[in-house]
């Protein structure tokens, strides 16, 4: 009891001194390298962030949350033989997506540049892949049907670094510019042209050859990070 009340007092003053609460949107995108590039090519995945991050005053770090979204590839197919009995052509969209949550940890080194601050950026978290699919009679009716059919998820981490460059009023906010190195273990996961239908098999039947790689690529990205606490 005696030791954890010692190590709050110990870090109740920096705490009480955080500077700023910072919430920012950012846009990168994720060029494959290595093992996912033999696999997919030149695939790009977009992903937007919303960044929460916590800013100390007297200690060169910040600490926050990464949440991105982005979809990968989509496909549009017209089919007549999607339901038994109804042979009128309906659309068969799916979205290949991918969804991250990341905590984000950033050190400043000291430097003497007056207007721009370089960062170290580690990040931890997951990847979760999964597709979407919707069947409609027209591209602006009601769906028909729509789920989630095909998912995977698997634990990841980023590092890399970036440029933080304050507004005219530094209290507002800042831009940045970043680039980090993206990898994870194995997961399964589909691009636009995995999935075959077969009408044939019972009241039809879904088949996927899904990808079974590790993720490895590089990430530069943009974004805006507005201070929430003035």
């Amino acid at each position: 009891m005696k030791t954890r009340i010692v190590i709050f007092l110990f870090f109740f003053p920096i705490i009480g001194k955080s500077q700023n609460f910072g919430l920012g949107f950012q846009a990168n995108f994720g060029v494959p390298i290595f093992d996912l590039r033999e696999e997919v090519g030149g695939l790009i995945f977009p992903e937007f962030n919303t960044l929460g991050i916590y800013e100390f005053s007297n200690i060169p770090i910040e600490v926050g949350l990464s949440i991105g979204y982005g979809i990968y590839n989509t496909s549009l197919e017209k089919r007549t033989d999607l339901y038994s009995g109804y042979s009128d052509e309906l659309r068969l969209r799916r979205n290949n997506n991918l969804f991250t949550i990341m905590t984000v940890f950033r050190y400043f080194p000291e430097v003497n540049w007056k207007t721009v601050l370089p960062f170290f950026e580690i990040q931890a978290g997951a990847n979760y892949f999964y597709t979407r699919y919707k069947i409609r009679e027209s591209r602006f009716e009601e769906p028909i049907e729509e789920g989630r059919d095909f998912s995977d998820w698997v634990g990841a981490f980023r590092f890399g670094g970036g440029l933080k460059i304050p507004f005219q009023n530094s209290d507002l906010g800042y831009f940045e510019f970043k680039i980090v190195y993206h990898e994870s273990g194995k997961v399964e996961f589909l691009r636009k042209n995995d999935t075959q239908y077969l009408p044939d098999q019972g009241n039809g039947e879904f088949v996927y050859y899904p990808v079974n790689s590790p993720i490895k690529m590089i990430q530069p990205g943009i974004g805006v990070v507005l201070y929430m606490n003035q």
